[in-house]
């Protein structure tokens, strides 16, 4: 049972998270249920669609499994909007329970760990957090306003069952202040590898994601305006609202690169993968952040990987744990020449480039959803 309090589907990275976890562990245990359980969407298009719709039209997962099953809450929220899911999520556990036995509850949400423990001792299940989030090192963190958060963490990650990491480094950081707990490094997965692609005669220079400042993508538009190859573009596949991409392109416009940039715009992962096949080089331009530095395991990694596309990244643990020093290069905080030279440096040898490509290739098997559903299986049977 995966509990998460988001809207599915959504444009949140977190909602394909959960999504693909699921499917990846309803794949390697055909014999016991998976359930995600979210909040149903607020866009009438896909609250009338059945789940298995969704699967294929917008996650295009085309076969899930008949033990994978999505359960999209309808709640009240006048007593808060995430309370009221965490107290519709709990009734529903317990009433699929009495159907049958539930062993496993996983959150991502700090918020819904009292109800976690509280399911623990009703139905005795094991409790997982997927840290996702980490509140307790407050002398790390830029901000420190997540006081309930930081006490939830405080009180209930002592009593869950483990603690699932998404990198080595987030598992030292947490250990660190909960050294006698139990944990798991289960890494982001990817869907499908396309073999076949081959994409050094690309043209474009790739980002996939938010646009967000922590993002760091303004330091890709810089860099790109210094790039000595002016035969390259750069594709954008990302930009939840018209005013973000607007931004960009006003920025890009000062920069005189607009007749060489592509934003897209949200898109599906239908499109997503067809963008994919365009991208010659992707770049992971993230700030130095405490959540960058220490918490996320970039998606957009994965994507790249997923297609043999070799990522020029910001030198940060949590990029360089997945990227390695074989899957592309790094560059320092705020170096936009070097993250420039890096660009002209892969983008013109061949031999280099499919080097890190076919390093890359290899890298990618150990990177799958499946894999991640093992390794999740394994620590709950510990």
């Amino acid at each position: 049972m995966y509990v998460y309090n988001k809207e599915w589907p959504s444009k949140i990275p977190g909602a394909n998270f959960c999504t693909f976890t699921c499917n990846g562990l309803s794949k390697v245990d055909k014999n016991n249920k998976v359930n995600l359980i979210m909040t149903q969407s607020s866009d009438t298009k896909y609250s009338k669609q059945n789940s298995k719709e969704i699967l294929k039209n917008y996650f295009h997962i085309k076969n899930p499994n008949n033990n994978f099953n999505i359960y999209r809450l309808n709640y009240s929220q006048k007593i808060g909007k995430h309370t009221g899911f965490y107290f519709k999520a709990v009734s529903k556990i317990i009433e699929l329970n009495k159907k049958e036995q539930v062993d496993v509850i996983i959150t991502r949400n700090t918020n819904f760990l009292p109800y976690l423990y509280y399911l623990k001792k009703r139905i005795k299940a094991k409790i997982y957090f997927e840290a996702q989030h980490f509140y307790l090192a407050k002398n790390l963190r830029e901000k420190n306003n997540r006081k309930k958060q930081y006490w939830f963490q405080n009180i209930f990650l002592r009593l869950v069952d483990g603690i699932i990491c998404l990198q080595k480094v987030e598992e030292k950081l947490i250990s660190d202040f909960l050294p006698k707990s139990k944990y798991c490094v289960a890494r982001t997965g990817i869907s499908k590898i396309f073999y076949n692609n081959k994409p050094f005669n690309n043209k474009y220079i790739g980002y996939i994601g938010s646009l967000d400042d922590s993002k760091g993508v303004k330091d890709l538009f810089y860099a790109f305006k210094e790039i000595n190859n002016k035969n390259l573009y750069l594709l954008i596949v990302g930009g939840k609202t018209e005013d973000k991409v607007n931004q960009y392109k006003n920025l890009a416009k000062k920069l005189n690169i607009l007749d060489r940039l592509v934003i897209t715009g949200w898109v599906n992962r239908v499109k997503l993968n067809n963008y994919l096949k365009e991208i010659k080089i992707g770049i992971v331009p993230a700030r130095d952040t405490f959540y960058n530095r220490y918490i996320t395991s970039p998606m957009k990694i994965f994507d790249y990987f997923s297609h043999g596309i070799p990522v020029i990244g910001s030198d940060l643990p949590t990029v360089r744990e997945i990227v390695t020093g074989q899957g592309g290069f790094f560059y320092k905080k705020g170096d936009i020449k070097g993250l420039a030279s890096a660009i002209d440096l892969l983008a013109s040898s061949n031999s280099l480039y499919e080097e890190t490509s076919n390093f890359i290739f290899e890298r990618a098997k150990e990177l799958t959803w499946e894999n991640r559903g093992e390794k999740l299986l394994e620590f709950f049977k510990e």
